[in-house]
C-alpha cells in the first residue's frame, strides 16, 4: 500500500512557500505577501486550527477505522514516519510565515492524537 504522504511535504511547500519574494506569484493566484498578512488574522488563525483538526481527526478515522482490526506493519511504519515528518515539513514550508500561525499547524497534529 503507497499511500504517498511524502507528497504532503511538497503541497505545503507550495501554499506556503519559503521563498522569500512575490516573483512569479500572480500566475498562483495569491502572493507570498497577502498569504502571511492573512495569517496574522485571528479570525483566519481561528478558522485554519478548525480545518486542520477536523483534516487530522478524519486522516485518523480513514487510516485506523477499527481499533479492534490488526493492521499491516507496513501502514503502521508509514504512518509513523509520516507522524514523524509533520513537524520538520510545516515549519520548513512555513520560514517566514508569522509564529502564531506556524504553532497553530505544528501543534494541530498532537491535539488530534491527545484527543483520542
Amino acid at each position: 500500500m503507497n499511500l504517498h504522504f511524502s507528497t504532503v511535504e511538497s503541497l505545503w511547500q507550495d501554499l506556503w512557500g519559503s521563498a522569500s519574494s512575490d516573483c512569479g506569484e500572480q500566475e498562483k493566484g495569491l502572493s507570498q505577501s497577502k498569504l502571511r498578512l492573512l495569517s496574522k488574522c485571528e479570525a483566519v488563525q481561528k478558522f485554519v486550527q478548525h480545518a486542520d483538526y477536523q483534516f487530522y481527526q478524519n486522516l485518523v478515522d480513514v487510516l485506523i477505522p477499527d481499533v479492534l482490526r490488526p493492521i499491516p506493519s507496513s501502514l503502521t511504519q508509514a504512518i509513523r514516519n509520516f507522524a514523524k515528518s509533520l513537524e520538520g515539513w510545516l515549519t520548513s514550508a512555513m520560514q517566514g510565515c508569522p509564529e502564531d500561525m506556524v504553532k497553530i499547524k505544528v501543534l494541530c497534529p498532537f491535539l488530534v492524537r491527545d484527543a483520542e
